[in-house]
């Protein structure tokens, strides 16, 4: 039936390829706006990562431990949380984890590299947010709460504030004080 209408109405066949179009042409867009709001600038979205197993192990010394992230948002870490503020060294990954674990927030920075308001940064730090370099994120920033994590390439003060304000006071279940 269709061949013979496609032979007969040669209207119907510019019908199929303008369907076929508008098929098309979202998908386009779609895929268009996507890459122009990838991670190329300012931050990823938020995203979350898996609990690790040996979240609920709290540890005295200093170990050799590997978390599954870096930087780490859960793990082993200190029954101790450090605490809240800006700092001018790099905490150790069982110094995060804790205070992540005690619905913490830190907001961590590659130092020595232009683009970073560091007097806008530390106008985040508080009892429940860190801030603090760290030579080994490969982003310019990463906020990370308890298995969340925020990625920038760009110093945005707005996706670091919204990422604070939903993410601060999160206590993990398996935290007891």
């Amino acid at each position: 039936m269709r061949i013979y209408l496609l032979r007969k109405y040669p209207p119907f066949r510019a019908y199929c390829y303008v369907r076929k179009i508008y098929l098309i042409l979202p998908l386009c867009v779609i895929l268009i706006t996507t890459s122009a709001c990838s991670s190329e600038n300012g931050c990823d979205l938020p995203r979350q990562e898996p609990l690790s197993s040996s979240s609920s192990l709290h540890l005295l010394g200093n170990t050799e431990v590997v978390w599954e992230t870096n930087p780490p948002t859960s793990g082993p870490h200190y029954p101790i949380p450090p605490k809240g503020g800006d700092y001018d060294y790099a905490l150790s990954n069982l110094e995060q984890v804790s205070f992540l674990e005690s619905g913490g927030v830190i907001v961590q920075y590659l130092p020595d590299v232009n683009g970073i308001n560091h007097q806008k940064l530390t106008s985040f730090a508080s009892d429940s947010v860190i801030i603090s370099p760290n030579e080994t994120v490969e982003s310019l920033l990463v906020a990370t709460a308890w298995t969340w994590k925020l990625s920038c390439k760009e110093y945005e003060f707005e996706s670091l504030a919204k990422f604070i304000a939903e993410h601060q006071g999160q206590v993990s279940p398996t935290h007891t004080d």
